[in-house]
């Protein structure tokens, strides 16, 4: 019931959008002035090229830690050389165009994204004349004011737009929404505000020949980031092929670790983190247990019966030697390696390896935890069926403070995704009763 009123609200919203982008276009279109010079043509063609451009090969590349894309950059300076309704008319026009044939989107993603372009658009041009700026294809006056405003305008109403659809499709908070997917980028929007002015001041000057020597570098640069992500991502192939090996040893445990990191990827989004570090935190949960490849835990894990005190002292020693194999990629050392490293330290402080409590516990490692355990009790065990997963609860709660963050225990115990995503991976009834052989709350 809760999916179907979410949907509604989506789809009503969706709508509203899309009324009030037609509304905003027709306003903005009276107050137009129509020019039909060969300049004013073929900076439309130039400008509308450029977007079509970044928005078909999804121009973006990496800035410290939030990722920045350059399809905005011919979107704004749309509005500095037209106007907001030739700038909203080429938003408009490019988003449809992309959204429809190139990445396919059902109709409600490209009337969301469509009509949340055309208004950020519009809103921005609003901002940009109300200060004092004045649009213009013959000459270009920088006024740093009006300048900055239409940039951060624009950038507020996306992001505004896009936390509002994300609270209600997900039904979190939009504070901790828009804190997830933009927190981390305020202080880039504001630093790239000029870049859209340059253009159009370079459009200005030269022409074709301006737009050419702004763009030209920064496709470049996205091409040069590209293929630093394919290694990245070839890298990363690798160490999933080894936690495929991994889990070919057990049957009781094949596609565990893809499970602990969708479940780590909800926590860590209810759990309010940014965009990035819920991917940090995906990816070290889908690596935890990648150091197990080593041949010295293979007896280990085809063990039926009890592991010896001995045993048991050898098995811990997994957290060390994942995190040891997963700094091998550059880019996964720090946050992933320290997550993985320390992924079964407890709450209170009798965990391992390095009997870390509380706060000094990184939060991905203390996700993780809880995601592990949680797929350790909800799929069956040599000594043990799978628990029904208010039998899961109940254990939750028992041991929150002690093994489990209380504030994530929290968001495990009220999360409905996790109740959903647990019915959705294993497909059946949550309240089937089981026997126990043994009571146990335990992580892989």
């Amino acid at each position: 019931m809760r999916d179907r009123y979410e949907s509604r609200l989506v789809r009503f919203y969706v709508t509203a959008l899309a009324i009030g982008a037609i509304a905003a276009l027709v306003i903005a279109g009276k107050e137009v002035s129509w020019d039909h010079s060969s300049r004013f043509l073929n900076g439309l063609i130039a400008i509308l090229g450029v977007a079509l451009a970044s928005e078909v090969s999804f121009v973006s590349f990496q800035l410290g830690t939030a990722t920045m894309s350059i399809a905005f950059i011919p979107y704004l300076a749309g509005i500095f050389l037209f106007g907001p309704f030739w700038a909203m008319s080429i938003g408009g026009v490019t988003f449809f165009s992309v959204d429809l044939w190139v990445r396919r989107k059902p109709w409600i993603k490209i009337a969301f994204n469509t009509s949340k372009e055309i208004l950020a658009l519009g809103f921005a041009g609003a901002v940009y004349r109300l200060l004092g700026g004045t649009p213009s294809i013959y000459s270009f006056s920088f006024d740093a004011v009006a300048v900055v405003s239409a940039g951060v305008a624009y950038a507020a109403m996306n992001s505004i737009a896009v936390s509002f659809v994300v609270s209600l499709s997900e039904g979190i908070d939009f504070a901790a929404a828009w804190g997830r997917m933009f927190g981390s980028s305020v202080i880039y929007d504001l630093i790239v505000t000029p870049v859209p002015a340059l253009l159009a001041y370079l459009y200005v000057k030269w022409e074709l020949i301006g737009a050419v020597a702004l763009t030209a570098p920064l496709f470049i640069v996205r091409h040069i980031y590209v293929q630093n992500l394919r290694l990245q991502q070839a890298s990363r192939e690798l160490l999933e092929l080894m936690v495929k090996q991994i889990e070919a040893r057990d049957p009781y445990t094949s596609g565990h670790s893809q499970r602990v990191s969708q479940y780590a990827r909800i926590l860590a989004k209810e759990a309010g983190v940014s965009a990035r570090q819920v991917d940090q935190i995906a990816t070290a949960a889908l690596l935890h247990d990648v150091g197990k490849v080593y041949e010295e835990y293979a007896p280990l894990l085809r063990k039926e019966g009890k592991l010896t005190t001995e045993e048991k002292l050898i098995l811990q020693t997994h957290p060390v030697k994942s995190a040891e194999l997963v700094t091998t990629i550059s880019s996964l050392r720090g946050p992933v390696e320290k997550a993985i490293r320390h992924h079964h330290e407890n709450f209170d402080g009798t965990g391992y390896p390095d009997g870390l409590a509380g706060e000094a516990i990184p939060l991905g490692a203390r996700i993780i935890m809880a995601a592990d355990t949680l797929d350790a009790m909800t799929t069956d065990r040599p000594y043990r069926k799978a628990l029904p997963f208010e039998r899961v609860l109940d254990e939750v709660r028992k041991y929150s403070g002690t093994q489990f963050d209380p504030r994530l225990a929290e968001l495990l115990l009220t999360s409905s995704t996790i109740r959903r995503q647990v019915a959705t991976l294993y497909g059946r009834s949550q309240h089937q009763p089981v026997s126990l052989n043994r009571p146990s709350v335990a992580s892989g």
